[in-house]
């Protein structure tokens, strides 16, 4: 689900709605459903339908919502996801939680409906998603790779957006928008580990992406060449 950012700068904001598992050929579809990020505050409302018009079986459930970063357009819809969803919980690497959970940034969460992970923490679907460190937009940004499609989803990691001006609407590659992001030094060491997932995913979505379609992981290495990080290990 490709959202604007406001109704006065159409920048693009994405969403994305996965199965919590991947669907075998002849086996019963599953009905454990995953959201990463939720969206800007004028997305709530809509998202919420969204997700309600795709989860029409009596046994879906919206199991978690992943977040990659704890700002305001990536989390919007949560509060209200939680509280329709009553099974329904957040996962989070633990260095954003004080934002999201703490009050120190836009409403906060229950810490009992969050999950804290990082790097090589196992939990219940990471079958599917595998939950990956990539600070620097913030102190705890993280990607996911969605296993059974070969993709990750990197929040603001990496935009493929229009740098100036905004609404020409061409994609251009680029790291996070420099303005909100903590450490740049740490921003380009996470497009450098994004890389060395290169033999497990071809396409690479932002967040704030003009082509809808992602971008295939060659074209971010030729945008930006690995300098620091040699393996992902």
């Amino acid at each position: 689900m490709i959202w604007p950012v406001s109704r006065g700068l159409d920048v693009p904001v994405a969403t994305f709605l996965v199965r919590g598992d991947s669907l075998e050929q002849g086996a019963d579809p599953a009905h454990d459903w995953l959201l990463v990020d939720s969206g800007a505050p004028m997305h709530v409302e809509g998202l919420v339908e969204a997700i309600g018009q795709v989860l029409t079986h009596e046994k879906d459930s919206l199991r978690y919502i992943c977040i990659t970063h704890g700002h305001l357009d990536h989390t919007a819809a949560a509060p209200a996801l939680l509280e329709k969803y009553p099974e329904c919980k957040v996962v989070i690497h633990e260095d954003e939680k004080p934002f999201i959970c703490e009050g120190l940034s836009f409403r906060t969460l229950p810490h009992d409906r969050t999950i804290t992970l990082r790097d090589g923490d196992q939990w219940e679907f990471e079958h599917v998603l595998k939950f990956i460190e990539t600070h620097g937009h913030t102190p705890g940004s993280a990607s996911f790779l969605h296993i059974p499609t070969r993709s990750i989803m990197v929040g603001d990691a990496i935009m493929n957006i229009a740098s100036v001006p905004f609404w020409s609407r061409i994609p251009c590659i680029s790291g996070p928008l420099a303005m909100s992001t903590c450490h740049w030094g740490n921003a380009m060491q996470a497009i450098d580990k994004i890389l060395t997932y290169k033999d497990e995913v071809d396409t690479v979505f932002p967040a704030h992406d003009y082509s809808e379609d992602g971008i295939h992981i060659d074209k971010v290495h030729d945008f930006h060449r690995p300098s620091t990080l040699q393996s992902k290990h």
